[in-house]
């Protein structure tokens, strides 16, 4: 608790500042701060899940000449291939009918991509441990975050589009002077429509 008083405390540089020396996405660091805890998911009575994912890829360094575009079937495919491989087929068996795929993907402002994964209530966590999982897609290292958990695809929207604004943030302060007004503007545009 005595963290969370501190972070109370500090103002919006110094919560940077810190989520950075954490390795913590500003964004939870942020929601930490302004409700004096830490946010708990909380879950609907529906029958589905829905998972805000985090892609990172990793094309420096590793010889490739075209950069991996993540789409729902090589996404799709290396989450199967992971639930296999960490649960058997009876585990993908089981997962087969509940696993509906990704949804929607959101191309990043940096070297990552959000998506939406539907899934049972009853099987998300076995596929959340497998995405985790997934260390490639192809020859192409790749590691999966995830963000959100909804029972909802609005509020896993919402999540999405809270998650890139903070990634935005972080470019803004990492480009300093260098961001021309008309491109904050415009991205800001992009942020506020419905």
């Amino acid at each position: 608790m005595g963290e969370i008083h501190a972070l109370r405390n500090m103002d919006d540089d110094e919560v940077f500042a810190y989520a950075k020396r954490i390795a913590a996405p500003y964004n939870l660091v942020m929601q930490t701060k302004q409700l004096g805890r830490l946010p708990v998911v909380q879950f609907a009575a529906g029958g589905n899940r829905y998972m805000v994912m985090e892609a990172f890829i990793d094309t420096a360094g590793k010889g490739q000449s075209d950069p991996l575009i993540l789409t729902q079937l090589n996404s799709t495919k290396a989450i199967r291939d992971s639930i296999q491989i960490n649960f058997g087929e009876c585990g993908l068996a089981a997962c087969l009918g509940s696993l509906q795929g990704i949804y929607e993907l959101y191309s990043s402002i940096v070297k990552s991509e959000l998506c939406v994964i539907r899934v049972s209530r009853e099987d998300h966590q076995k596929v959340w441990a497998a995405i985790t999982m997934v260390r490639s897609i192809g020859k192409i290292p790749v590691s999966f975050n995830l963000r959100d958990v909804s029972g909802s695809i609005r509020a896993c929207k919402k999540a999405a589009l809270e998650c890139e604004e903070a990634k935005f943030e972080y470019y803004k302060l990492a480009a300093g002077d260098r961001i021309t007004p008309k491109f904050v503007e415009t991205m800001e545009s992009c942020f506020n429509k419905d």
